[in-house]
Protein backbone atom coordinates (compact mmCIF):
# COMPACT_ATOMS: atom_id res chain seq x y z
CA UNK A 1 0.00 0.00 0.00
CA UNK A 2 1.44 3.48 -0.94
CA UNK A 3 0.53 7.24 0.02
CA UNK A 4 -0.45 10.34 -0.97
CA UNK A 5 1.23 13.11 0.60
CA UNK A 6 -0.53 16.24 0.17
CA UNK A 7 1.18 19.88 0.69
CA UNK A 8 -0.98 22.73 1.36
CA UNK A 9 0.39 26.07 0.00
CA UNK A 10 -0.44 29.44 0.20
CA UNK A 11 2.54 31.97 -1.11
CA UNK A 12 4.84 29.92 0.46
CA UNK A 13 8.17 30.46 -2.27
CA UNK A 14 10.96 30.35 0.55
CA UNK A 15 9.44 27.19 2.19
CA UNK A 16 8.33 24.80 -0.58
CA UNK A 17 11.71 23.08 -1.94
CA UNK A 18 12.29 22.32 1.52
CA UNK A 19 9.17 20.62 2.45
CA UNK A 20 8.75 19.16 -1.31
CA UNK A 21 12.35 17.15 -0.32
CA UNK A 22 11.83 16.34 2.77
CA UNK A 23 8.44 14.68 1.50
CA UNK A 24 10.30 12.88 -1.26
CA UNK A 25 12.64 11.45 1.10
CA UNK A 26 9.94 9.74 3.40
CA UNK A 27 7.77 8.23 0.78
CA UNK A 28 8.34 4.91 1.49
CA UNK A 29 10.65 2.88 -0.61
CA UNK A 30 10.21 6.06 -2.71
CA UNK A 31 6.89 4.72 -3.93
CA UNK A 32 3.36 7.10 -3.57
CA UNK A 33 2.96 10.80 -4.74
CA UNK A 34 3.08 14.31 -3.22
CA UNK A 35 0.19 16.51 -3.93
CA UNK A 36 0.81 20.02 -3.86
CA UNK A 37 -2.49 21.99 -3.51
CA UNK A 38 -1.92 25.82 -3.92
CA UNK A 39 -5.50 28.27 -2.62
CA UNK A 40 -4.09 31.25 -4.91
CA UNK A 41 -0.20 31.82 -4.68
CA UNK A 42 0.48 35.39 -5.76
CA UNK A 43 5.10 34.36 -5.39
CA UNK A 44 6.99 32.17 -7.17
CA UNK A 45 5.59 29.01 -5.23
CA UNK A 46 4.29 27.18 -7.86
CA UNK A 47 7.03 27.70 -10.02
CA UNK A 48 9.48 26.37 -7.67
CA UNK A 49 6.93 23.06 -7.02
CA UNK A 50 6.77 22.34 -10.41
CA UNK A 51 10.34 21.75 -10.70
CA UNK A 52 9.85 18.71 -8.64
CA UNK A 53 8.09 15.48 -9.35
CA UNK A 54 4.65 16.04 -7.73
CA UNK A 55 1.56 17.21 -9.15
CA UNK A 56 0.05 20.41 -9.01
CA UNK A 57 -3.10 20.92 -8.10
CA UNK A 58 -4.80 24.98 -8.14
CA UNK A 59 -7.83 26.23 -7.30
CA UNK A 60 -10.01 27.78 -9.55
CA UNK A 61 -12.65 30.26 -9.60
CA UNK A 62 -15.59 30.53 -8.77
CA UNK A 63 -14.09 28.59 -5.48
CA UNK A 64 -12.45 30.82 -2.67
CA UNK A 65 -9.44 30.40 -0.61
CA UNK A 66 -10.70 29.04 2.71
CA UNK A 67 -7.76 26.52 4.51
CA UNK A 68 -9.73 23.63 4.75
CA UNK A 69 -10.22 23.98 0.56
CA UNK A 70 -6.37 22.94 0.94
CA UNK A 71 -7.24 19.18 2.34
CA UNK A 72 -10.29 18.45 0.24
CA UNK A 73 -8.65 19.78 -3.12
CA UNK A 74 -5.53 17.16 -2.28
CA UNK A 75 -7.70 14.05 -1.68
CA UNK A 76 -10.03 14.70 -4.36
CA UNK A 77 -7.15 13.89 -7.06
CA UNK A 78 -5.18 11.62 -4.32
CA UNK A 79 -4.35 8.05 -5.80
CA UNK A 80 -3.67 5.79 -2.78
CA UNK A 81 -4.73 4.00 0.39
CA UNK A 82 -3.38 6.51 2.55
CA UNK A 83 -3.37 10.09 2.75
CA UNK A 84 -0.93 12.25 4.34
CA UNK A 85 -1.73 15.79 5.56
CA UNK A 86 1.47 18.40 5.88
CA UNK A 87 1.87 22.26 5.84
CA UNK A 88 4.04 23.94 3.41
CA UNK A 89 6.42 25.27 6.45
CA UNK A 90 7.05 21.34 7.33
CA UNK A 91 9.32 19.34 7.04
CA UNK A 92 8.09 15.63 7.47
CA UNK A 93 10.34 12.97 9.37
CA UNK A 94 11.99 10.80 6.77
CA UNK A 95 10.87 7.32 9.07
CA UNK A 96 7.52 8.08 10.04
CA UNK A 97 5.38 7.03 7.48
CA UNK A 98 6.42 3.44 6.91
CA UNK A 99 6.13 3.20 11.03
CA UNK A 100 2.52 4.72 10.51
CA UNK A 101 1.24 2.65 8.01
CA UNK A 102 2.51 -0.76 9.82
CA UNK A 103 0.42 1.31 12.86
CA UNK A 104 -2.48 1.39 10.70
CA UNK A 105 -2.24 -2.13 9.10
CA UNK A 106 -2.17 -3.63 12.54
CA UNK A 107 -4.86 -1.31 14.26
CA UNK A 108 -7.86 -1.70 11.33
CA UNK A 109 -10.43 0.51 13.37
CA UNK A 110 -7.96 3.58 13.59
CA UNK A 111 -8.50 6.02 11.08
CA UNK A 112 -5.60 8.13 11.39
CA UNK A 113 -2.16 8.97 13.29
CA UNK A 114 0.28 11.43 13.87
CA UNK A 115 3.23 11.87 16.13
CA UNK A 116 5.41 14.68 17.66
CA UNK A 117 5.82 17.97 16.07
CA UNK A 118 8.68 19.94 16.94
CA UNK A 119 7.20 23.93 17.04
CA UNK A 120 8.40 27.19 18.48
CA UNK A 121 7.33 28.35 21.72
CA UNK A 122 4.37 30.44 20.15
CA UNK A 123 3.08 27.89 17.70
CA UNK A 124 2.69 25.30 20.46
CA UNK A 125 1.06 26.94 22.86
CA UNK A 126 -1.87 28.51 20.08
CA UNK A 127 -1.97 25.81 17.61
CA UNK A 128 -1.27 22.12 19.69
CA UNK A 129 -4.16 22.23 21.96
CA UNK A 130 -3.51 17.92 22.02
CA UNK A 131 -0.03 16.27 22.55
CA UNK A 132 -1.33 13.40 24.17
CA UNK A 133 0.40 10.14 23.66
CA UNK A 134 -2.44 7.68 22.32
CA UNK A 135 -6.04 8.45 21.41
CA UNK A 136 -6.53 11.50 21.02
CA UNK A 137 -9.39 13.94 19.53
CA UNK A 138 -7.68 15.06 16.55
CA UNK A 139 -4.70 14.94 14.47
CA UNK A 140 -4.06 19.00 15.08
CA UNK A 141 -1.44 19.65 12.59
CA UNK A 142 -1.38 17.21 10.39
CA UNK A 143 -1.01 13.44 9.91
CA UNK A 144 -1.72 10.00 7.99
CA UNK A 145 -5.29 9.15 7.40
CA UNK A 146 -6.61 6.29 5.75
CA UNK A 147 -8.65 6.19 2.59
CA UNK A 148 -11.68 3.76 3.79
CA UNK A 149 -12.01 5.79 6.70
CA UNK A 150 -12.60 9.26 4.86
CA UNK A 151 -14.64 7.30 2.16
CA UNK A 152 -17.45 6.68 5.14
CA UNK A 153 -17.68 10.15 6.10
CA UNK A 154 -17.93 11.12 2.17
CA UNK A 155 -15.79 14.19 2.75
CA UNK A 156 -11.96 14.67 4.04
CA UNK A 157 -12.37 18.45 5.02
CA UNK A 158 -14.83 20.71 4.84
CA UNK A 159 -14.47 23.47 2.02
CA UNK A 160 -16.09 26.16 3.93
CA UNK A 161 -13.79 26.22 7.03
CA UNK A 162 -11.10 29.05 7.42
CA UNK A 163 -9.46 26.99 9.87
CA UNK A 164 -10.34 23.79 12.75
CA UNK A 165 -10.58 21.35 10.00
CA UNK A 166 -8.24 18.70 11.61
CA UNK A 167 -10.65 19.38 14.73
CA UNK A 168 -14.02 18.82 12.05
CA UNK A 169 -11.92 16.20 10.53
CA UNK A 170 -11.54 13.98 13.93
CA UNK A 171 -15.00 14.45 15.53
CA UNK A 172 -16.57 13.26 11.87
CA UNK A 173 -14.29 10.40 12.21
CA UNK A 174 -14.72 9.38 16.02
CA UNK A 175 -18.68 9.60 15.63
CA UNK A 176 -18.58 6.55 12.84
CA UNK A 177 -16.48 4.30 15.52
CA UNK A 178 -12.91 5.14 14.02
CA UNK A 179 -10.44 6.11 16.36
CA UNK A 180 -6.86 8.53 16.16
CA UNK A 181 -3.72 8.15 17.71
CA UNK A 182 -0.78 10.07 18.57
CA UNK A 183 2.62 8.08 18.70
CA UNK A 184 5.36 8.78 20.54
CA UNK A 185 7.52 9.51 17.77
CA UNK A 186 8.05 12.47 15.61
CA UNK A 187 5.60 13.07 12.42
CA UNK A 188 7.22 16.54 11.53
CA UNK A 189 9.01 19.85 12.33
CA UNK A 190 8.32 23.73 11.03
CA UNK A 191 10.97 25.63 9.69
CA UNK A 192 10.95 28.56 11.69
CA UNK A 193 11.64 26.90 15.00
CA UNK A 194 10.48 30.01 16.82
CA UNK A 195 8.45 32.41 14.23
CA UNK A 196 7.54 35.81 15.71
CA UNK A 197 3.82 36.84 17.20
CA UNK A 198 3.59 39.47 14.01
CA UNK A 199 4.30 37.57 11.53
CA UNK A 200 1.68 34.58 13.10
CA UNK A 201 -0.85 37.36 13.81
CA UNK A 202 -0.28 38.86 10.17
CA UNK A 203 -1.20 35.30 9.14
CA UNK A 204 -4.23 34.87 11.19
CA UNK A 205 -5.67 38.03 9.30
CA UNK A 206 -4.44 36.74 6.37
CA UNK A 207 -5.99 33.62 6.11
CA UNK A 208 -9.25 34.61 7.84
CA UNK A 209 -8.49 31.99 10.50
CA UNK A 210 -10.46 33.79 13.17
CA UNK A 211 -13.82 32.83 11.71
CA UNK A 212 -13.26 28.92 11.66
CA UNK A 213 -14.86 28.56 15.10
CA UNK A 214 -18.11 30.23 14.04
CA UNK A 215 -17.52 28.47 10.62
CA UNK A 216 -17.26 25.05 12.69
CA UNK A 217 -20.06 25.67 14.88
CA UNK A 218 -22.24 26.32 11.99
CA UNK A 219 -20.88 23.16 10.28
CA UNK A 220 -21.81 20.96 13.19
CA UNK A 221 -25.60 22.40 14.07
CA UNK A 222 -27.79 20.06 13.79
CA UNK A 223 -25.60 17.01 13.34
CA UNK A 224 -25.66 14.09 16.14
CA UNK A 225 -21.47 15.31 17.39
CA UNK A 226 -22.73 19.03 18.16
CA UNK A 227 -22.25 18.31 21.87
CA UNK A 228 -19.17 16.50 21.21
CA UNK A 229 -18.09 19.29 19.22
CA UNK A 230 -18.46 21.84 21.97
CA UNK A 231 -16.97 19.76 25.00
CA UNK A 232 -13.79 19.33 22.32
CA UNK A 233 -13.16 23.63 22.04
CA UNK A 234 -12.30 24.67 25.20
CA UNK A 235 -11.81 27.89 23.60
CA UNK A 236 -15.58 28.96 23.99
CA UNK A 237 -14.90 29.61 27.61
CA UNK A 238 -12.18 32.10 26.66
CA UNK A 239 -14.45 33.64 23.80
CA UNK A 240 -17.35 34.26 26.09
CA UNK A 241 -14.70 36.19 28.68
CA UNK A 242 -13.96 38.15 25.66
CA UNK A 243 -17.24 39.02 24.55
CA UNK A 244 -18.19 39.87 28.59
CA UNK A 245 -14.67 42.29 28.77
CA UNK A 246 -16.40 43.64 25.28
CA UNK A 247 -19.91 44.28 26.62
CA UNK A 248 -18.40 45.62 30.28
CA UNK A 249 -16.28 48.12 28.20
CA UNK A 250 -19.18 49.25 25.85
CA UNK A 251 -21.36 49.68 29.50
CA UNK A 252 -18.80 51.54 30.89
CA UNK A 253 -18.51 54.15 28.24
CA UNK A 254 -22.13 54.34 27.92
CA UNK A 255 -22.83 54.78 32.09
CA UNK A 256 -19.59 56.94 33.27
CA UNK A 257 -19.25 60.40 32.88
CA UNK A 258 -16.49 61.84 30.87
CA UNK A 259 -13.87 59.42 29.00
CA UNK A 260 -11.19 59.22 31.29
CA UNK A 261 -12.01 57.16 33.62
CA UNK A 262 -13.22 54.49 31.29
CA UNK A 263 -10.56 54.55 29.20
CA UNK A 264 -8.39 54.07 32.42
CA UNK A 265 -10.48 51.00 33.91
CA UNK A 266 -10.95 49.54 30.32
CA UNK A 267 -6.99 49.93 29.57
CA UNK A 268 -6.02 48.66 33.22
CA UNK A 269 -8.26 45.47 32.35
CA UNK A 270 -6.85 44.51 29.18
CA UNK A 271 -3.35 45.08 30.79
CA UNK A 272 -4.30 42.68 33.86
CA UNK A 273 -5.72 39.97 30.69
CA UNK A 274 -2.26 40.68 29.01
CA UNK A 275 0.27 40.06 32.35
CA UNK A 276 -2.23 36.79 32.99
CA UNK A 277 -1.29 35.34 29.66
CA UNK A 278 2.01 36.10 29.63
CA UNK A 279 2.87 34.54 32.65
CA UNK A 280 1.06 31.43 31.15
CA UNK A 281 3.29 31.46 28.16
CA UNK A 282 6.60 32.67 29.27
CA UNK A 283 6.48 35.34 27.35
CA UNK A 284 5.01 39.23 26.90
CA UNK A 285 4.96 38.87 23.00
CA UNK A 286 3.27 35.91 22.92
CA UNK A 287 1.24 36.65 25.58
CA UNK A 288 -0.08 40.01 23.57
CA UNK A 289 -0.50 37.87 20.71
CA UNK A 290 -3.11 34.98 21.84
CA UNK A 291 -4.98 38.00 23.55
CA UNK A 292 -5.71 39.67 20.41
CA UNK A 293 -6.11 36.15 18.51
CA UNK A 294 -8.96 35.77 21.46
CA UNK A 295 -10.45 39.14 20.71
CA UNK A 296 -10.43 38.68 16.51
CA UNK A 297 -12.08 35.33 17.29
CA UNK A 298 -14.71 36.40 19.51
CA UNK A 299 -15.63 39.39 16.95
CA UNK A 300 -15.45 37.01 14.30
CA UNK A 301 -17.11 33.81 15.52
CA UNK A 302 -21.07 35.12 15.06
CA UNK A 303 -20.21 36.32 11.37
CA UNK A 304 -18.27 33.08 10.54
CA UNK A 305 -21.51 30.94 11.85
CA UNK A 306 -23.39 33.30 9.64
CA UNK A 307 -21.79 33.09 6.60
CA UNK A 308 -23.50 30.88 3.91
CA UNK A 309 -22.13 27.54 3.18
CA UNK A 310 -21.28 25.72 0.21
CA UNK A 311 -22.15 21.56 0.11
CA UNK A 312 -19.04 20.02 1.28
CA UNK A 313 -19.28 16.87 -0.61
CA UNK A 314 -18.79 18.92 -3.50
CA UNK A 315 -16.07 19.03 -5.84
CA UNK A 316 -13.67 21.82 -5.33
CA UNK A 317 -13.48 23.92 -8.67
CA UNK A 318 -9.52 23.20 -9.37
CA UNK A 319 -7.37 22.31 -12.31
CA UNK A 320 -4.08 20.43 -12.57
CA UNK A 321 -1.22 22.39 -13.99
CA UNK A 322 1.36 20.71 -16.40
CA UNK A 323 -1.26 18.03 -17.75
CA UNK A 324 -3.67 16.93 -20.06
CA UNK A 325 -6.81 18.27 -19.91
CA UNK A 326 -5.85 20.40 -16.51
CA UNK A 327 -9.07 22.30 -16.62
CA UNK A 328 -11.46 20.16 -13.70
CA UNK A 329 -14.03 22.45 -12.53
CA UNK A 330 -17.44 22.68 -11.85
CA UNK A 331 -20.78 25.38 -10.37
CA UNK A 332 -19.88 25.97 -7.38
CA UNK A 333 -23.57 26.00 -6.76
CA UNK A 334 -24.34 22.73 -7.96
CA UNK A 335 -25.55 20.84 -5.08
CA UNK A 336 -24.49 17.45 -4.63
CA UNK A 337 -25.95 14.61 -1.81
CA UNK A 338 -23.22 12.79 -1.85
CA UNK A 339 -19.06 13.01 -2.72
CA UNK A 340 -18.37 12.94 -6.58
CA UNK A 341 -16.51 9.26 -6.74
CA UNK A 342 -16.88 9.03 -10.36
CA UNK A 343 -15.02 12.19 -10.82
CA UNK A 344 -12.60 11.89 -8.65
CA UNK A 345 -11.72 8.83 -9.94
CA UNK A 346 -11.25 10.35 -13.62
CA UNK A 347 -9.44 13.42 -12.20
CA UNK A 348 -6.97 10.65 -10.37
Amino acid sequence: MTVSIIIKTLDDEKRIARTIECALKALPDGEGEIIVTDLGSRDRTIEIASAYPVRLAQIARPARFRSGAGSQLGYQYARHDFICLIDADMELDQAFLSEAIAFLERHTRTGGVTGHIETGAAYGSSFMPDRRIGAVDQLAGGGLYRRRAIEEIDYMADRNLHGYEELNLGIRLRSTGWKLHRLDRRFACYHERDPRSRDLLLQQVKTKEPFGIGELLRAATGKPYFYRLLRALPELGILALAWSFMLGSILLVATLPGVTMPAIIIAAGLGLVVAVTSLRTGRLKTGLYMVIVRFLQAIALPVGYITPRRNPRSWIESRLLGEPDAEVSRDADQATDAYDTAMAKSAR
